[in-house]
């Protein structure tokens, strides 16, 4: 009977290690499939524990020893922030949880954006435990990066042009103009703040000597074309149309 009972207590065992085991097999292989990593760090003692998955993204090989404070350091890019100053902070009670942006250098060279999140496990706890998840956020942060790129061009492209330009949402709020269009109806930099309203902004524009609305060849699906004498008594023919989301984009010529 007792060698039954340590037999059946011994496979029970057996079982419980293997669904712990199939359990953490899981959750590493839906972690690295998402790009993402755990990590609890021991404020105290400086060690931090990665999970299979942080190695994964940064092409190291895993270790089952916890990480030391210096370790980590080392290989996040000096530009983003100062560990060092972080850990303070947190052991002084200051601030319970981080939320920040960085690079950490991956074993080819290349630096790897990361976001990492954390919250301190027990704020009334004598032995701060600080436990997160980090993100690869590289490919976002280079779609940012080139997305900003692509608009300041555009942006410069429409600066440089001699039509006046201005673009309106479908609430025709001001999305962005040039400078044409400012000195042409007499508005400052103030003035073409973008999310002001068209009726608002028209209200500060300089008063036209005349207008008068041309036929369109292309019928009410061709935009609007305007005639205008300005008070400096030159001529602009203004063009308007619906872009696909229902804004408003107008390009003035002059024509005198």
């Amino acid at each position: 009977v007792i060698l039954y009972a340590y037999f059946g207590q011994a496979a029970r065992a057996q079982a419980a290690d293997r669904i712990y085991l199939e359990a953490h097999q899981r959750i590493d292989m839906a972690l690295v499939r998402g790009r993402c990593g755990l990590w609890d760090w021991d404020m105290v003692r400086g060690k931090m524990y990665w999970s299979r998955s942080m190695y994964d993204m940064l092409g190291y090989e895993p270790c089952d020893t916890m990480l030391s404070f210096g370790e980590v350091d080392e290989i996040i890019h000096p530009d983003d922030g100062d560990l060092f100053e972080l850990a303070n902070r947190i052991v002084e009670r200051e601030i319970d949880h981080i939320d920040q942006v960085f690079r950490m250098r991956h074993a080819d060279g290349q630096w790897v954006w990361m976001r990492a999140r954390a919250q301190v496990s027990d704020p009334e706890a004598p032995e701060i435990q600080l436990i997160g998840i980090a993100v690869d956020v590289t490919e976002q942060r280079h779609l940012a990066l080139r997305s900003e790129a692509a608009d300041m061009r555009l942006r410069t492209a429409i600066e440089n042009i001699n039509e006046s330009f201005v673009l309106w949402d479908a609430s025709e709020r001001l999305i962005m103009c040039n400078s044409k269009f400012q000195q042409d109806n007499g508005l400052s930099d103030r003035d073409v703040v973008p999310g002001v309203g068209r009726d608002a902004l028209e209200e500060r524009m300089l008063a036209f000597a005349s207008e008068r609305r041309l036929a369109n060849a292309n019928g009410p699906h061709g935009g609007v074309t305007l005639e205008r004498q300005l008070a400096d008594g030159r001529w602009l023919q203004v063009n308007e149309l619906r872009t696909r989301d229902g804004g408003i984009v107008s390009v003035g010529s002059d024509i005198t």
